[in-house]
């Protein structure tokens, strides 16, 4: 399997496919392999971006590819997050949730930078600083000490904010795409979080 994000990042793919993961016919249900589609998608962005997002990204195929193998070969329990939570529930073997909260734990991280960064700026804090901020508050916890100096080290080599706007605004066809979005990446984000919650899932591993 392959441990590199390929592929052209484009907002337009990210917009679209995280439109389509929360079913729109009861507007509950959050479609498991498309989940996984649109985090790819959103991937790809590290592509553009220098080391500091490797401790991220280095993990996230292997999980993808974890979940595809549940949809493909389970389709009937893999296809929502709320079917794979029940399946799970009766079993000792809890890979599927236990992956998907690892990969919300890597969103949470993501999204909050983006926003803070690009989206949303507030105040004059440089990219490398959001960067710190946001991973003291979402994965600094579940790191040793020599994972969080790397991380530290490695945020200088963050691009200044200019940058990451031009390229996070790339393959926009309609305008204002990213201000669509990125309100629907935090929908699914909470939505999923929530279910986690509602079922106790949030601590089901430390790291």
């Amino acid at each position: 399997m392959t441990h590199a994000i390929t592929g052209e990042y484009s907002i337009d793919n990210v917009y679209k496919s995280f439109d389509d993961v929360i079913d729109k016919s009861d507007h509950k249900s959050i479609h498991l392999y498309q989940f996984i589609v649109a985090f790819r998608e959103l991937s790809k962005f590290f592509n553009h971006l220098n080391v500091v997002f490797s401790f991220v990204a280095h993990d996230l195929v292997d999980k993808f590819n974890i979940i595809e193998n549940l949809c493909k070969n389970n389709p009937k329990d893999y296809h929502t997050l709320q079917t794979m939570i029940e399946y799970e529930s009766f079993n000792d073997d809890k890979i599927g949730c236990i992956t998907i909260l690892r990969l919300l734990r890597a969103l949470e991280f993501i999204y909050f930078f983006l926003k803070r960064a690009i989206v949303t700026p507030t105040g004059s804090s440089s990219t490398k600083q959001v960067a710190w901020d946001v991973y003291k508050e979402t994965l600094l916890k579940r790191h040793n000490k020599a994972l969080q100096l790397s991380i530290w080290l490695a945020t200088a080599t963050i691009p200044k904010r200019e940058v990451l706007h031009e390229t996070l605004l790339r393959g926009e066809i309609e305008p204002n795409t990213a201000d669509k979005c990125f309100p629907i990446i935090e929908i699914v984000y909470r939505d999923i979080y929530k279910l986690y919650e509602d079922n106790d899932l949030l601590e089901l591993v430390p790291l």
